[in-house]
């Protein structure tokens, strides 16, 4: 009898765990986004001053995908340099859309 209680309670407390880490899930998706669009707005200042044409004009996912193929400037000190993404599956890339914004023709990060 003893035994069916504490598996009983085990349960309860399984189950309070479970719902409490579910709340927490969408916020550290947010930050995870945040981060991945601060990973690409600061590649993308990099490559932009280093002299690389990545830029698709007002078209953040196509500039984002350049990125993620990787370019290369073709003078200046960092010639044949490639500046290229870490790896990020579609589904970090596209999260990290939200976070991103057009300054004049920079790609930066949006608060």
């Amino acid at each position: 009898m003893e035994l069916l209680i504490v598996i009983a309670i085990i349960g309860l407390m399984a189950n309070m765990i479970i719902f409490a880490w579910s709340g927490h899930y969408s916020e550290v998706n947010a930050i995870k986004d945040r981060r991945n669009a601060q990973t690409i707005a600061s590649l993308a200042s990099t490559a932009s001053v280093a002299g690389a044409s990545f830029v698709v004009a007002g078209d953040i996912p196509a500039t984002v995908d350049n990125l993620a193929q990787g370019t290369t400037p073709t003078s200046g000190v960092f010639r044949n340099r490639e500046f290229k993404l870490p790896p990020m599956g579609t589904q970090e890339i596209t999260g990290a859309l939200n976070y991103l914004q057009w300054s004049g023709s920079d790609l930066i990060y949006k608060r």
